[in-house]
């Protein structure tokens, strides 16, 4: 099939079904990238659900960092943002790499690497969404009930420590308040003696203390 044709004026013209022919079998040619094939083998080693949310998660760790890529290393559609490995796409925010993630075209793709990796796993499939197991859904609820438990206990702790900060403040301050007020007691009995001996030396009257001459 000819890529481009001249009309009867010699005007150029260009068989875009040609070229997107000979890109798709460009494509199955190439397989997939080594990138892809690691996240089929993660894939397989921990489930369809702890793939994805471990997807997630290296994604949404890696905002606000910069990484370098070799040049031979952009392929597909994957330039910047946010990527996924298993379809080699990237996206501008979280939110659309959320979205492709849920999507059946997702869903296909990772199941099509896994059937070329002989890891396919089990699970009923609908539109392209494979379904959880009973023992899937299982895992993911004692996991968020641990999770829910470890915050709950970690909170108890930081209102225990709360509590204790409190407590050693209070007593601080109140030491402090009878210490001042000691030392302004002790401070107006000095003053008081102060007056009475001014006093009494005012009125002609001696102290006790001894008149032996020397």
């Amino acid at each position: 099939m000819d890529k481009t044709s001249t009309d009867q004026y010699g005007r150029k013209s260009w068989n875009v079904e040609a070229y997107e022919a000979e890109a798709k079998k460009g494509q199955q040619k190439k397989g997939p990238s080594e990138e892809a094939k690691a996240a089929a083998s993660r894939l397989a080693a921990s489930g369809h659900l702890q793939q994805r949310a471990e997807l997630l998660n290296e994604s949404i760790t890696s905002v606000k960092k910069r990484t370098l890529i070799a040049d031979s290393a952009l392929s597909g559609r994957k330039r910047f943002g946010f990527t996924c490995p298993i379809c080699d796409l990237s996206f501008r925010d979280t939110l659309a790499l959320v979205d492709h993630i849920n999507s059946p075209q997702h869903a296909r793709k990772a199941q099509e690497l896994a059937r070329i990796a002989g890891t396919e796993g089990t699970g009923e499939v609908s539109n392209g969404i494979r379904h959880a197991t009973p023992e899937e859904v299982s895992q993911t609820i004692e996991l968020l009930v641990a999770k829910k438990l470890r915050e709950n206990a970690a909170s108890k702790t930081m209102e225990s420590m709360q509590e204790r900060v409190r407590k050693r403040a209070a007593f601080m301050e109140k030491r402090s308040s009878r210490r001042k007020e000691k030392r302004q007691k002790k401070k107006g009995g000095q003053e008081v003696a102060e007056e009475e001996s001014e006093m009494a030396k005012t009125m002609g009257f001696g102290g006790f203390g001894s008149t032996k001459v020397a």
